[in-house]
């Protein structure tokens, strides 16, 4: 009989749970869920009820439901960093959590993006080893950025993140000690290729485009003007003034719906507005992809990878950027440096697009290119790679911490609920049924992570308030009675046997 392999427990936080639609951030946690089971027993921890909930129940990951506050001054590297920090660990989920990791004992807990430290904090606290997963970078800009990321470094045994940028705040010892680079992948058989043609005939008939237009396409889960989608077509408002047969076709849900129409409204000012198209949602890539002949990623921020960029080289497309954090990375793993622009160079952005839009040949050369590049760079064997080595890094799971404990001090604490509860004095452990021998010794830089709780009770002495000193007197004047009575009775008994 074959010996069951038992995989060890592995406790995901989800930090977004949207009810309808998965975000870009969401999906690609689904996508490190789907290998990681393959070594891990996985259960996803979501905010509330929704797509990504359902999507991880149809691959046989179960979920639970805790609605987790996030702290975004951690990903702002805001003043009010520690505020937000000393109110997460007063909420009264943090009890909820402590007791969702006390009864499934996971050997390891995952949290998802820097923002959301309190199940980093609460599995420390019971000695649980913790995967800090890094989908985005630390506001340059913010005055506590050094201390968001000394956060990150003391509630996580492991770093991951998706890319060099997201890790460029750590130190020097920590990045050799305990990060690991883990990018998104690419599937190119999940991206259904046999099914292009018809989509990009329906996209762009639905548009009123025939094949013979050349189309420039931005995509976003979320048009918000970071994204860069103004940029987008104000670069190319010129090149369809002088070039007919050019498109422009916009994807992605209207977060700022104002915002979106005054970009579509700087189109129709210029006679344009019968060429630019808007798909305001598209549950599956592979309907949107391939209706493009080159695609524009403009983002003014630093991405922490460029998931849109890749997704539109696994189409075969050729990709312009501006060289914004991550992609920058990207671009220049698959071998697209000349078609990255300074963040915010729109003229810049127009000729790198504008060359390719101008040439067939070019363009399908630079796509084809991109295709085998990307699969090589980020495909799902070299991620299976990475991911095999991360779980090598992972550290031997701990027995989860509880009981009696002290560090280098005289101080004894009582381990409850996820916190450390002092013990005022030898006498108020004693009275508390406990015993000095049963005190566990730990290393300091693990006691100060677990956070203060209530002190123990006092026992009580004769200094106590007269009103409690008669009544602890004549409830032992009762116990002396009902001993009294009990004895006589007992007396009387034997007595009568004898």
């Amino acid at each position: 009989m074959q010996a069951v392999t038992v995989r060890p427990k592995l406790v995901i936080f989800s930090h977004l749970c949207n009810d309808v639609h998965a975000t870009g951030a969401e999906k690609l946690l689904l996508a490190f869920l789907k290998e990681m089971r393959h070594f891990f027993e996985c259960l996803l921890v979501v905010p509330q009820e929704g797509a990504i909930a359902r999507a991880a129940l149809r691959e046989g990951i179960e979920s639970a439901t805790l609605p987790i506050p996030l702290c975004p001054a951690v990903q702002d590297g805001s003043p009010q960093l520690d505020r937000e920090l000393e109110s997460l660990r007063t909420d009264p989920v943090w009890e909820r959590i402590i007791d969702l990791l006390q009864r499934e004992q996971p050997s390891y807990v995952w949290v998802n993006t820097c923002a959301h430290p309190l199940p980093a904090i609460a599995a420390k606290a019971l000695g649980i080893p913790v995967v800090w997963a890094l989908m985005e970078t630390i506001a340059e800009d913010g005055p506590r950025r050094a201390q968001a990321a000394a956060l990150i470094n003391t509630y996580s045994d492991l770093i991951v993140g998706i890319s060099e940028t997201v890790l460029a705040p750590f130190s020097r010892k920590t990045l050799l000690s305990k990060t690991v680079v883990l990018p998104p992948f690419v599937s190119l058989r999940e991206a259904e290729p046999e099914s292009w043609f018809s989509h990009r005939f329906n996209v762009r008939r639905s548009n009123g485009w025939g094949e013979y237009h050349r189309v420039a396409g931005f995509v976003a889960a979320g048009l918000h003007p970071s994204k860069g989608l103004k940029e987008f077509v104000e670069a190319m408002i010129p090149l369809a003034l002088r070039d007919p047969m050019i498109r422009m076709l916009i994807v992605g849900n209207g977060a700022d719906e104002e915002f979106v129409h005054s970009c579509i409204e700087l189109a129709r000012g210029a006679g344009l507005g019968n060429r630019i198209g808007w798909v305001r949602y598209a549950e599956k890539i592979e309907t949107i992809y391939p209706a493009m002949d080159v695609l524009v990623v403009p983002s003014l921020v630093k991405e922490g990878f460029g998931m849109t960029a890749a997704e539109g080289m696994l189409f075969g497309k050729p990709v312009v950027a501006f060289a914004s954090g991550g992609l920058t990375e990207l671009m220049q793993a698959t071998g697209n440096g000349e078609f990255l622009v300074a963040p915010g160079d729109v003229p810049g952005l127009a000729a790198a697009a504008g060359g390719l839009l101008a040439s067939d040949e070019w363009r399908f050369t630079v796509g084809g290119r991109n295709m085998q590049a990307v699969q090589q760079a980020y495909g799902l064997e070299a991620f299976q790679a990475k991911l095999a080595k991360l779980i090598q890094k992972l550290p031997d799971p701990v027995e989860q911490l509880a009981g009696l404990v002290r560090g280098m001090g005289p101080t004894v604490y009582w381990l409850e609920n996820g916190r450390k509860r002092p013990f005022p004095s030898p006498e108020s452990l004693l009275a508390a049924g406990f015993r000095f021998e049963d005190v566990r010794y730990i290393l300091e830089e693990k006691l100060v992570l677990i956070p203060p709780g209530l002190p123990m009770e006092e026992p009580e002495t004769d200094e106590a308030p007269p009103r409690r000193r008669r009544r602890r007197k004549r409830r032992r004047r009762m116990r002396a009675k009902r001993s009294a009575v009990k004895t006589r009775k007992r007396r009387g008994r034997n007595r009568s046997r004898g």
